[in-house]
């Protein structure tokens, strides 16, 4: 197709809210469809792309939870509401 949109894998990782290694690594995996462009570029047609998101995505597994009890005290989360520094103003 002459007008078929073609897309860098920084473009997809930006769309999808992930990292430009995520994409990568589907890419790596086998899990998106995408054309070597040059020693060091990719593109991903739009339609693979629409094609990988309709099947779901990623085929990754989601995260395990941690059974160790020493895990938790190195989580952190953000305040609800940003502490300001009286004296900096």
């Amino acid at each position: 197709m002459a007008d078929e949109q073609y897309l860098t894998p920084a473009q997809v990782a930006d769309e999808l809210h992930v990292t430009v290694v995520t994409v990568r690594r589907w890419i790596a995996n086998g899990e998106l469809r995408a054309s070597k462009a040059g020693p060091r570029r990719w593109t991903i047609r739009r339609s693979d792309l629409d094609g990988f998101l309709s099947a779901g995505g990623s085929n990754c597994e989601p995260a395990e939870v941690s059974e160790d009890p020493s895990f938790s005290k190195h989580l952190v989360t953000p305040d609800e509401t940003p502490r300001v520094n009286p004296e900096r103003g």
